[in-house]
């Protein structure tokens, strides 16, 4: 467990302590963490295509992601909204102009077209190539690092995510509500509950979650917590302007660990400026947590 704590936790905080206010480099950044993305995926895929019995375990996937999403996001919405109506903070502007959500779920299907590239590649040449053994997870190591200089520079302090109390708050409650939405679904699939917590630990960070899982159990349930993670993605860009006008926390929770990259131009576009610090807050906390919480339940003995 140790062992896997450093690979995914060292290069986070290694990358978190440099600091640079050059927009070249931050540009080049975010375009070496999506090339790094697209790898990962890549590879997901391709370990995918190489499985014996293919056709009996797609379906298997596909229902236990599903039943993870739905138990997961449920849980995660009912516990939000619960604490909106009881600790209520309606927004005091009026929501702005709100960005293409549809170019948005078009990123997401590129990000499936790699998963699917990669199947199709890893099929048509099971007996020609091999990938070297955990090539993901180096590649993983050099996202988690690039990871780790988004968050140093994308203007937050720890002061603002500790001194934020209804972002702790809902960080606090998106975080119980997952782990016990991983439980359930994993009662209901007749899975190891270690399995459910672990899968349930991604928070939407599809990229971390997929490969610390795909190596702890293979690319079968690399691929369910992919997919389960990449639905959270999906669902928040349509959920997000719905609920953010009476229930923010709910509107920001439901996107998880997505709240400071993907999904944060909706959250402001939605809220506006008043919102952006609970997002922050509840962001930070969302990024943090899964490296520590995957690695923990994945070295748990089954």
């Amino acid at each position: 467990m140790y062992e896997g704590l450093l690979i995914v936790l060292c290069p986070l905080f290694i990358g978190y302590i440099i600091k640079t206010n050059n927009t070249i480099v931050l540009k080049s950044i975010n375009s070496i963490v999506m090339i790094l993305l697209y790898i990962i995926l890549f590879i997901m895929g391709f370990s995918l295509g190489q499985l014996d019995n293919l056709a009996q375990k797609l379906p298997i996937i596909a229902i236990s992601a599903a039943t993870f999403a739905l138990i997961i996001q449920s849980l995660n919405l009912i516990g939000l909204i619960t604490y909106d109506r009881l600790f209520p903070k309606p927004l005091k502007i009026l929501k702005q102009e709100i960005p293409s959500r549809w170019r948005l779920l078009l990123d997401s299907g590129k990000l499936c077209s790699m998963v699917l590239i990669g199947f199709i590649v890893g099929y048509y040449t099971a007996l020609l190539i091999t990938l070297p053994k955990d090539a993901s997870t180096y590649v993983l190591v050099l996202l988690i690092f690039f990871v780790g200089i988004q968050l140093r520079n994308n203007g937050i302090s720890l002061r603002e995510v500790i001194f934020n109390e209804r972002g702790l708050i809902t960080g606090i409650i998106f975080i119980l509500t997952s782990l016990l939405g991983g439980t359930i679904a994993a009662l209901i699939l007749q899975l190891p509950i270690t399995q459910g917590l672990a899968i349930a630990s991604g928070f939407g960070w599809y990229s971390l979650s997929s490969v610390v899982i795909n190596d702890a159990w293979g690319p079968i349930f690399g691929s369910i917590a992919f997919f389960n993670d990449l639905s959270r993605e999906i669902i928040s860009l349509f959920a997000i302007p719905f609920l953010m006008h009476n229930h923010r926390s709910s509107a920001v929770g439901i996107s998880g660990a997505t709240a400071l990259d993907c999904t944060l131009p909706i959250i402001q576009k939605s809220g506006g400026i008043e919102v952006v610090p609970l997002a922050i807050s509840f962001g930070f906390i969302t990024n943090i947590l899964p490296p520590i919480l995957l690695v923990f339940f994945s070295s748990i003995p089954l």
